[in-house]
């Protein structure tokens, strides 16, 4: 939005902390200000993007315990796909995040349909549709957008000093803070093996 965005987006931004729109409506009007192509967007993208140390540690953990690693994000599918490739993870990864096309009049969006209509955006509910079929949901954020999918987690882990990180903090929500993807497989295998050993014993 820095580079190639043609508007008032922190405005944008605004309205949706303070709950005058909703987190899909924030994404629509922002994309409109974006008016540039994939590979424009990829291009300067490519010159400032890496990876949090220890994704790739995450992803080979989540793939042998056999645990959904799964990427929801209000970001564009295309660049996420693009990253995942370049970084050889696209087979580790499952994504959960609105279909963007770029097109003359900014990048238009197709949202997932929500499984349960309570949920409050698209990431609140993929965490409520895995705690459907799982009794341990897991989730890491960093930005404002995830704070009512991190509400709703059984394990909560939010990006040290970050917007997410502060908003825990003003509304007491309990959240383990971690500075990259190792600090998580760590504390992901220690309560894990706590809650295999509580199961245990209460069997």
């Amino acid at each position: 939005m820095e580079k190639l965005g043609q508007g008032d987006w922190r405005a944008v931004d605004d309205q949706y902390i303070k709950g005058e729109i909703t987190l899909e409506e924030c994404l629509r009007r922002q994309g409109g200000m974006v008016r540039a192509s994939k590979p424009q967007i990829l291009n300067e993208l490519d010159k400032v993007t890496k990876f949090r140390p220890g994704f790739d540690d995450l992803a080979e953990y989540c793939k042998t315990n056999q645990y959904p690693l799964v990427l929801v994000s209000a970001g564009l599918v295309f660049v996420i796909k693009h990253f995942l490739t370049r970084e050889n993870l696209m087979d580790k990864v499952q994504l959960s995040a609105a279909v963007a096309k770029c097109t003359l009049t900014g990048i238009k969006f197709r949202f997932l349909k929500l499984k349960d209509n309570r949920s409050m955006n698209f990431k609140d509910d993929a965490v409520k549709y895995y705690k459907t079929k799982a009794d341990t949901v897991a989730y890491i954020g960093d930005g404002r957008w995830d704070l009512h999918a991190l509400r709703n987690a059984d394990l909560r882990f939010v990006i040290r000093g970050s917007k997410l990180s502060e908003l825990c903090k003003e509304q007491e929500i309990q959240a383990t803070k971690v500075s990259d993807f190792n600090e998580m497989v760590v504390s992901l295998k220690r309560e894990m093996l706590e809650r295999d050993n509580w199961q245990g014993e209460s069997e």
